[in-house]
Order: C-alpha cells, then structure tokens, then sequence
C-alpha cells in the first residue's frame, strides 16, 4: 500500500480525517519533523504532505522514495521548488480554501484597529462598563469602516474576496496587482485600479494580498510608508517578509502611521510577538486562514490530489515557478 507521510505539526483529528479522505494510502502523521524522525520514518514515503515546515534538497536526500508532494496551505514559500523540480518531483498547492476565511479575518483587523477594540474590550475588563474615560479619550479616534478608501496590492483569489466583502460597508476600494482585471471585474465589485505609490498615498488603510517571493520580500519598506498618511493603518494577512518589521514599528512609535493589524509576522518560529508594547498594533497567530469550514475543505482537497497522483491521473494546482 502507497505511503503518505504528513510532516507538519497538527492536532490528531487533522491527520485522523486526512486518512479517512485517502481511498487507498496508509498515514503516517509525524509531529516532529526532524532530520532523525524523517529519517526514520519517511524514507520510504510515496507523497509527503506539509503546511509551513521546510522542504529542500536537503529534505528531499531524507526521503528519496517521495514521488509527489502536496501542501496543504495556499502559499508555498515554505518550498524550495527549484530544488523539488530539479529532483522531477511534481509538487501541488491548495489555493482557494482558505479564501473566505482570510477574507473575514482581514476585515475584522480593520474594524478592530478602527474602532480600537482591543483598548474599549480593556477599559471594561479594568475599569467596568461603562467606561467614559475611553470613549472621552477615544472618540475622535474611533472611524467607520464605511468612510475609509482601503487599498488592495494583490487582487487574486483573497483580494477579491476582501473587496466584495467591503461593498457591503459602501467602502471605496482600490488596487493595485501586477495584471489588471478586466472591466466586468472591477465595475462588479466596485474597485479602482491605481498605480501603487497613488494606492499607498490615497488609501487609508492598505492590505497586502501577494504571495511572498524575492521580488516582494519588505514590499512595504521606508519608501513605501514615507508615503502613507500618518492616519492610515497597514493590514497584512499574507506572509510576514512582506514587510520591514522594524520599519513598521519605528513609523508607529514615531506618529507616522496610526497602526497595524496583523496576522502574519517576519520570524514566526520564535515564537515573540516584537509589537507586544505597541497599543497600536493588534497581532493575531496566523490563524486566519483556518476554521472548521476551511481546515476540512483543504485535507478534503488535498486527499483528492493525492488519491489523483497515486491512481496515475493527472493532479491540479501544480506549481508551476
């Protein structure tokens, strides 16, 4: 029987509903993906599965039987694909799964940087409810969503999704992505292409929905919040490289930027949140891509995949690059 190994860190109904999905493979979930545990337990793998953990030359010389590899997530940042393409390797990713749930969790880091969520939900918990001290040091900084222009840089799956989400608060939106929509796409969710630095200069809040890549690693850098307005807020629910961390901080400790929100961060395996001191910034785990809808769409995806190569059908969502 064909073996599938998922090498990525996972609660056990995760890998217990994976093997339900698969027709004709046996399972082996490891939980530590070390050089010892993948050498032991994945040399003679068919497929390897994972999310965010590495996968390089140097993983592919532990697992020499691996004849496909799926990832589960959308991104695939965590894969070095010249080195999986030079090995003949095919390699597929899951894109769209996630997308309504990102598109949900980037509006609500909106409206809770907006609204200062995080600061009113304090003030009850130490302070009782009410709290006029708040409202009274807050209510010229509290904005509605409605009355914001929220620029897009990246319009595929999620960006889309986020702008037609935002024509229900009446949002102007625009955006900016490296190949224009089409008219029909923009006059049916009522957003404006616009070069990047006028998107970074007119919106008030910007959200980054490109994948990461050389070519986008510190995509918002001095240069590009220099040109944001000092009441704008940045939204990042992509990968954290796309921005210049310490860049971010010094713009909000210096009154040039109102704040952050975001789900994503550059160093994510130490585990620190470097905006911890700053009220301004609310940070979230990189959480917004997973629920109960979206977790079981994505193992239901990739089973399919892989059921797919195994039978010698062709798969989907190749990557391609």
């Amino acid at each position: 029987m064909p073996k599938v190994v998922l090498a990525e860190v996972v609660p056990p109904f995760v890998s217990q509903q994976l093997q339900a999905l698969l027709a004709g493979a046996e399972l082996d979930a490891i939980q530590d993906t070390s050089d010892e545990e993948l050498a032991r337990r994945a040399t003679d793998a068919d497929v390897l599965v994972t999310a965010r953990a590495r996968v390089d030359a140097h993983t592919l010389a532990l697992t020499p039987g691996v004849r496909f590899i799926q990832q589960l997530a959308v991104g695939y940042d965590n894969l070095d694909v010249d080195a999986i393409r030079a090995a003949g390797i095919p390699v597929a990713n899951n894109p769209g799964f996630n997308c309504s749930s990102v598109a949900e969790h980037t509006i609500m880091l909106m409206l809770v940087v907006l609204h200062r969520f995080l600061a009113a939900h304090d003030a009850t918990c130490s302070g009782g409810f009410p709290t006029p001290g708040f409202v009274l040091a807050n209510q010229a900084n509290l904005r509605e969503l409605g009355d914001e222009t929220v620029g897009l840089i990246g319009f595929g799956n999620i960006g889309r999704a986020v702008a037609e989400r935002l024509k229900g608060f009446k949002t102007r939106v625009l955006y900016f992505a490296r190949h224009r929509a089409d008219k029909a796409t923009e006059a049916q969710l009522g957003v404006e292409y616009t070069p990047v630095n006028d998107l970074l200069v007119d919106a008030s809040i910007v959200s980054l929905h490109v994948p990461s890549s050389a070519q986008t690693r510190h995509l918002i850098g001095p240069a590009e919040l220099a040109l944001m307005s000092p009441n704008s807020f940045l939204i990042n629910t992509s990968r954290g490289d796309l921005v210049d961390e310490a860049e971010l901080r010094r713009a909000i400790q210096d009154g040039r930027l109102a704040g952050a929100g975001l789900d994503v961060l550059e160093d994510e395996v130490g585990g620190i949140n470097p905006f911890s001191d700053l009220p301004q910034v609310v940070v979230t785990p990189h959480s917004a891509g997973i629920t109960r809808t979206s977790m079981p769409r994505a193992l239901r995806l990739a089973a399919a995949n892989i059921d797919r190569f195994l039978c010698g059908e062709p798969v989907v969502n190749l990557v391609t690059r």
